[in-house]
């Protein structure tokens, strides 16, 4: 049910669509019928390559490029250096709108740890908030946060 629904969330969007997360990414291909494709020719030294997805304008790892995005913001990185690096593309799309919605899924993902221990889930709350906090106060920006 929530799978069907994440996946309207995204189609029906009007805007730019940043996907981040494997599962999440497998989720919406699923659901849409919409292949992933991953890109080996644009790897970086410490971060997952990037993915291809129809109606996505980008397609990221989660959790440790989100919080690479989350480190350039704090940081204030200049990013033009950084061209093939996930984590400042995320920085850049988002720096270019005036409105960035967020949707976060609450499902723990069992690839990354014992499911009774909802760390991964916690984590990623936070970074989030923590990036929609850098860019409502430091980029003046309007977020909102969707938890499903």
């Amino acid at each position: 049910q929530k799978d069907k629904m994440l996946a309207s969330l995204v189609e029906e969007f009007p805007g730019k669509k940043i996907i981040c997360g494997g599962t999440t990414a497998n989720i919406i291909s699923r659901e849409t019928g919409r292949k992933v494709h991953v890109r080996l020719d644009k790897l970086t030294a410490d971060l997952p390559p990037e993915s291809i997805m129809d109606g996505a304008d980008l397609v990221t790892e989660g959790i440790l490029t989100i919080g690479r995005a989350a480190k350039y913001l704090e940081d204030k990185t200049e990013l033009d250096f950084f061209t093939d690096d996930p984590g400042a593309k995320i920085v850049k799309l988002m720096l270019d709108s005036d409105v960035i919605n967020f949707v976060v899924g609450t499902r723990i993902n069992e690839f990354h740890q014992d499911p009774n221990m909802p760390v991964d889930l916690e984590i990623r709350r936070n970074v989030i908030k923590k990036i929609s906090k850098q860019l409502e106060e430091q980029y003046y920006k309007e977020t909102t946060i969707q938890y499903i």
